[in-house]
C-alpha cells in the first residue's frame, strides 16, 4: 500500500512538473533549406528596392510567423519601413591629374571609383587642390590630430586607410576602432569642407582587394534622407595604391616619405602641388525596402517589457558587374546564411520563450552603409532603454566545426564573460577577433546599436577546426579573397553546416541565458560605448 502511494505521488509530481527544458539543437536541414531560397538566383541578389528584397522580406516574415511569432511593429504589421534614396554615379569627366612633374589621366574603375556623398544631381573637382592629411583622424581623447588648424574648405583629400596601430596606448594598439572606418574618413572629410576625398587602397589595411571596391563603382548606392544642417562630401573616392604613389609624384613626393610622416602623429596636411579635375552625374530614386520585424513576447510578469534584440541583414548586391557569365550577387554566406541563423533561433526561441521578450529583426541595406539597422536603432518600435543587448549574425561557419568561435567585441561588454562560461561548458572556447585591425566591430548591424548604448556582440567562425584543419582553413581563407562580395558566393554541394550549427547553438545559449537573467548585460567601465548606456 505504501508503495504503491509512493509510485502514484511519483508519477502525480512528473505530471505536474515544468517540462524538460528542450535540447537547442539547430537541424543543418533547416539552415541548408533557408539558404538555398534566399540564395536562389531568382531572388536576383536581394538588391535594395528590388523584387528579390520583397521576396525575403515576405519570406522571412512568414517564417517568422509559422514559427509563433507576432508583427514587431508599432503599428502591428512586420515591416519597418525604410526611407531609402539610391544615387547612381557615372564618371562624366574621368580623373585627370597635373603637377609639377607632368600630367597624368586615370581610368575608373581601373585606377580609382567615384560614387556620390550628397544628392547633388552633378559634382566635379575644377583645378580642386590635392592635399594629403595621412589618416584623416581628428581624435582630442587620442592627442591627436592630422589636420591642424589648416583650411580644407575646397580641397580633395588624399587620405590613408585605417588608424595608428604601433602604439598600444593609442586607438587601442593592433584593433582598429570607428576612426579607421572608411565611412568616418569620409564623414570628417564633410565636416571640414571639402569636395571630395580618396582613400588609398591597400589590402593589408582594408582587409580585401582591390575588386571589393570596384563593385561598387558604378551601382547604384543608398542612403537615408539627408539631413538638413549635416555636411556632405560631393564625391567619394578609392583608388589603388599604385595610382596614388603616380598622384604625389606627380607633385614631386613620396607617398611611402609621407606615410611614414604621417605615423608620428600630430603632422600637418601637405598640399601635394597637384590639380585634379573630375566630373560625375547622379541619378536618383526613392525606393520602397523595410527591416523585417518579428516578436516573441517574454513570460515574465515586468520582464516581458524589455527586450533581446537578433540581427540579420538579408540584403546583398543585388545585379552587378558581370564576372564571367554570372552577373548574380547572390550572397549566399553573406548574408543569406545569417538569416537562416535568425530563422533557426526564432523557432528554438519559440519552443520555450524566455523570460524577457525578444525581437527578431531581419534589416535591410546593410551593404550600403548599415542603413536598415542605422533606421531601427533610431527609431525602435520599443523604447531604446528597454534595448538590454543585440546579437547579430552575418555570415555563417560554412567550413566545418571548430574547437573556438571568434567573438567580435571581445572585452567590450559582460556579454564575453557569459559567452566564454557557455562556451566552456560545451566544451569550447571564445576567442578574441583574430584580425582586430579590420575593425569588424564597426562592419555590422550591431554597430548601431552599440552607438545608441546597447551591449552588442557578434560569433565569427573560428579556425581550430576538428577535421582537416590546414585544408578548412585555407578554404575559409579563400572566401574574402575570391568569393566575398562576388557573384561566386553561392551555396555550393561541399557547404558544411555542422559547424554553423554549433556556433548558433552557443549563441542560443547566450541568447536564452540574456533573456532569462534579472541582470542586464553591461559595458565594460571605460569603453567607448559606455557612457550611451
Amino acid at each position: 500500500m505504501n508503495q504503491n502511494r509512493a509510485l502514484w505521488l511519483a508519477l502525480a509530481c512528473g505530471a505536474c512538473a515544468a517540462p524538460p527544458k528542450p535540447a537547442h539543437r539547430i537541424p543543418t536541414a533547416e539552415l541548408a533549406a533557408h539558404v538555398r531560397f534566399l540564395g536562389d538566383d531568382r531572388l536576383e541578389g536581394r538588391g535594395v528596392g528590388s523584387r528579390g528584397d520583397e521576396l525575403a522580406r515576405l519570406y522571412i516574415a512568414t517564417q517568422l510567423e509559422a514559427h509563433g511569432l507576432r508583427p514587431g511593429c508599432q503599428d502591428g504589421t512586420w515591416q519597418q519601413r525604410v526611407p531609402i534614396l539610391g544615387i547612381t554615379t557615372a564618371v562624366t569627366t574621368t580623373l585627370q591629374a597635373s603637377g609639377v612633374a607632368g600630367q597624368a589621366s586615370f581610368q575608373a574603375p581601373d585606377d580609382f571609383t567615384a560614387v556620390a556623398g550628397s544628392p547633388a544631381a552633378e559634382a566635379a573637382w575644377q583645378d580642386a587642390e590635392l592635399v594629403f592629411v595621412g589618416y584623416g583622424i581628428t581624435a582630442p581623447e587620442q592627442q591627436w590630430d592630422d589636420f591642424g588648424a589648416q583650411d580644407l574648405t575646397g580641397k580633395v583629400l588624399l587620405v590613408m586607410n585605417n588608424d595608428p596601430a604601433d602604439d598600444p596606448a593609442r586607438f587601442a594598439g593592433k584593433t582598429r576602432l570607428y576612426y579607421g572606418r572608411w565611412s568616418y574618413k569620409f564623414e570628417e572629410a564633410a565636416r571640414r569642407g571639402a569636395v571630395g576625398a580618396v582613400i588609398v587602397h591597400t589590402n593589408e589595411s582594408a582587409g580585401y582587394p582591390f575588386q571589393v571596391v570596384q563593385a561598387n563603382h558604378g551601382r547604384e548606392n543608398f542612403w537615408l534622407p539627408f539631413r538638413d544642417g549635416v555636411p556632405t562630401l560631393p564625391i567619394r573616392s578609392w583608388c589603388t595604391e599604385a595610382a596614388a604613389k603616380q598622384l604625389c609624384a606627380l607633385g614631386g613626393q613620396d607617398l611611402d616619405q609621407l606615410r611614414a610622416r604621417a605615423e608620428q602623429g600630430n603632422q600637418p596636411p601637405v598640399p601635394l602641388g597637384v590639380k585634379l579635375r573630375l566630373g560625375v552625374a547622379n541619378t536618383m530614386r526613392e525606393l520602397r525596402s523595410a527591416n523585417v520585424v518579428g516578436l516573441l513576447p517574454g513570460h515574465h510578469p515586468t520582464l516581458r517589457d524589455e527586450y533581446v534584440v537578433v540581427t540579420a541583414h538579408f540584403d546583398h548586391l543585388g545585379i552587378g558587374k558581370p564576372r564571367g557569365e554570372d552577373a548574380i550577387y547572390n550572397g549566399a554566406v553573406d548574408n543569406a546564411s545569417g538569416c537562416a541563423g535568425l530563422l533557426a533561433l526564432a523557432r528554438a526561441t519559440a519552443a520555450a520563450p524566455p523570460a524577457r521578450s525578444v525581437l527578431f529583426v531581419s534589416v535591410t541595406a546593410e551593404e550600403s552603409g548599415l542603413l536598415g539597422s542605422q533606421f531601427f536603432a533610431e527609431n525602435p518600435p520599443v523604447a531604446r532603454e528597454r534595448m538590454v543587448a543585440n546579437f547579430n549574425v552575418d555570415g555563417l561557419n560554412i567550413w566545418g566545426p571548430t574547437r573556438d568561435v571568434e567573438f567580435i567585441g571581445h572585452g567590450k561588454s559582460s556579454l564575453t564573460e557569459l559567452a566564454s562560461r557557455l562556451a566552456e561548458a560545451r566544451g569550447r572556447r571564445v576567442e578574441p577577433d583574430s584580425s582586430p585591425d579590420l575593425g569588424l566591430f564597426y562592419r555590422s548591424d550591431h554597430f548601431n546599436f552599440a552607438r545608441i548604448g546597447v551591449p552588442a556582440a557578434y560569433f565569427k567562425a573560428g579556425k581550430d577546426f576538428l577535421d582537416r584543419p590546414e585544408e578548412r582553413r585555407r578554404m575559409k581563407g579563400s572566401y574574402t579573397t575570391v568569393h566575398y562580395h562576388q557573384p561566386s558566393d553561392e551555396l555550393a554541394p561541399w557547404w558544411n553546416f555542422d559547424g554553423a550549427a554549433l556556433d548558433l547553438e552557443l549563441l542560443l545559449d547566450c541568447l536564452l541565458a540574456t533573456a532569462n537573467d534579472r541582470q542586464v548585460p553591461t559595458w565594460t567601465p571605460g569603453d567607448e560605448f559606455a557612457a550611451r548606456r
